[in-house]
């Protein structure tokens, strides 16, 4: 009876401590072990408590790791290490966000300081790896950094010599918290060149609204645009790899970049690979230099085969000239200096090279009219040589001796540069009339952009939009850094505009001597007299003078020639 009742109670008692909490159980386990098992019992439990602060602390420091890249302590630190690293005078951040173990940033906006190697720079949608621990632990390695759009303004050079080798600390500095060695672009337009103002010229208000000190005229100006672009990054060195998208420099305009690599050590640059293309014609630098320093040297050789001349003479002169022709030149001077990057070389034509002269020419509208066995509304040049040297936003040349079968030959020398000051002032280097006499305007049915007024309405309402936060009565929009970039981007757009109307003042300069068949004047007594034939050649000679702008050329000329030639 005992032994039911000692068994009941025991499971009864078995029962009750199971319904105890865990601590209750392992406390009551341990009651038969004595002071031992009383320590182990308070050891066990101080166990748990720590184990539970833990738990808790990386509950506390995971949510940390996961939501520090949206606190604001971690924002203007990484803003600061940026700003320190890029050499930077101002930067701006947007959208800064860690998803997935991936760091993006939407928007990064910076304008460098004296010691950077860029004026400015505009890079959206940017994203590399980031750990948890990365920024906070050991080296961060983003591993390949990738960028959707930049938009970037290098700097042409330096003011001496300490600005220059802070120039090279900047472009190759180590860094000892984050490893830097691969950036691929999508988008990538850079920029360079240096400008000088000139005198404003009539209009001045339609080419700019701003332009009340005169135009910036970018003639050592060069660009990619669109392009493609890879780095790699090592301790001395950066090599560059563009694929796509179009290279300006100087008059060699929007050329489509084939290949073209580049690698950047502290001494300079070296073009290893530079291959364009422009319709049917190539352009070639490979082997290029530039010298680094406060004024970076250039030296190199550019070749040109079947280059179109489209796409090296100013707009306005597209009308009057046409073809193509190949070269080599030897390239030399600075981005950073008024001279500019200097082009100087020879040119022999050679089938299929031609260069074409139009009929926009005075003279050869007014022997169309005076000489009744031939017309010389085109004036292919297809066997000769001449040579070309452009500098300081100016062209020479020299050495010109060509032939057009037996229509004619021509042979002298011709500078092309910016009116000066006095011109500008006299009036001399504004006429950008499309014809001159009314004589030579009927029946030329190409467009001339000096009477596109279309282009006018354009620069007119692109400086009417940079200036439409500024009207009276509307408040001030927000100054921030991306809005004064745009507002740059959008300067530089008509800067542009500018300079390709300021192309239609250049003033031509030279003396050919043209030759042309004995008969040409048969039927015009005057001019036979006036232009005998030369016993040597068989071929009557003209001296024309070039002088004035680009619509002036030949003009009294041309005017004289059809006067006499009347019957």
């Amino acid at each position: 009876m005992e032994s039911e009742q000692s068994q009941n109670f025991n499971e009864r008692l078995s029962q009750w401590v199971a319904n105890q909490g865990f601590w209750f159980q392992i406390r009551y386990s341990m009651v038969g072990s004595g002071a031992k098992g009383t320590a182990m019992f308070h050891i066990l439990r101080l166990g748990a408590r720590v184990l539970v602060f833990l738990l808790i602390l990386a509950v506390f420091a995971g949510y940390y790791l996961l939501k520090r890249t949206e606190m604001k302590g971690f924002n203007d630190a990484f803003r600061s290490s940026l700003k320190t690293g890029l050499s930077a005078s101002e930067i701006e951040i947007r959208g800064l966000a860690r998803v997935q173990g991936e760091l993006g940033i939407n928007g990064l906006a910076c304008k460098g300081d004296k010691g950077a190697f860029f004026n400015t720079m505009d890079a959206r949608n940017i994203h590399c790896n980031m750990g948890f621990l990365d920024g906070l632990a050991g080296q961060w390695k983003p591993g390949t950094i990738s960028i959707a759009r930049l938009d970037m303004e290098l700097r042409a050079g330096a003011d001496d010599a300490e600005a220059a080798r802070m120039l090279g600390d900047s472009l190759f500095q180590k860094f000892d918290k984050v490893e830097l060695k691969t950036f691929e672009i999508a988008d990538a337009t850079v920029r360079w060149g240096y400008s000088r103002t000139v005198a404003p010229v009539t209009n001045a208000a339609a080419l700019n609204p701003d332009a009340s000190q005169g135009y910036e005229f970018d003639h050592t100006r060069g660009s990619i645009s669109n392009s493609f672009l890879r780095i790699q990054r090592t301790d001395d060195e950066l090599r560059l790899s563009f694929k796509g998208g179009r290279f300006t420099q100087n008059w060699l305009e929007k050329l489509d970049i084939v290949d073209l690599e580049i690698v950047c050590t502290r001494d300079g640059m070296v073009f290893q690979k530079a291959e364009f293309r422009l319709a049917q014609g190539t352009v070639s630098f490979s082997g290029l230099k530039v010298a680094g320093g406060a004024r970076p040297l250039i030296n190199g050789t550019v070749k040109l085969r079947g280059m179109a001349l489209s796409g090296i003479v100013p707009p306005p002169v597209r009308s009057f000239v046409e073809g193509s022709l190949s070269g080599e030149f030897h390239v030399s001077g600075s981005t950073n200096s008024s001279e500019g990057i200097v082009f100087d070389g020879g040119i022999t034509l050679d089938s299929p090279d031609v260069i074409s002269l139009r009929e926009r020419l005075h003279l050869l509208k007014a022997l169309s009219v005076v000489d009744y066995s031939r017309n010389y509304h085109r004036i292919d040049f297809r066997e000769g040589s001449l040579h070309l040297k452009t500098s300081g936003g100016g062209l020479e040349l020299t050495d010109v001796n060509l032939k057009s079968d037996d229509l004619t030959t021509l042979v002298g020398k011709m500078s092309v540069k910016l009116p000066s000051v006095e011109e500008i002032t006299s009036g001399k280097g504004t006429n950008t009339s499309a014809g001159g006499a009314p004589l030579f305007h009927g029946d030329d049915d190409d467009v001339d952009l000096s009477d596109n007024k279309d282009e006018d309405l354009t620069l007119r309402g692109a400086g009417e939009a940079t200036n439409r936060d500024k009207k009276p009565g509307q408040p001030e929009a927000k100054n921030t850094l991306f809005d004064r970039l745009e507002l740059d981007l959008q300067k530089r757009r008509i800067d542009q505009l500018s300079s390709d109307r300021l192309s239609r003042t250049l003033r031509y300069d030279g003396l050919f001597r043209i030759t042309l068949p004995s008969d040409v004047f048969e039927r015009a007594p005057k001019l036979i007299a006036q232009f005998p034939v030369d016993p040597a050649s068989g071929r009557v000679p003209l001296m024309v003078p070039i002088e004035g702008g680009l619509y002036e050329i030949t003009l009294k000329q041309a005017e004289e020639i059809y006067t006499q030639g009347r019957r």
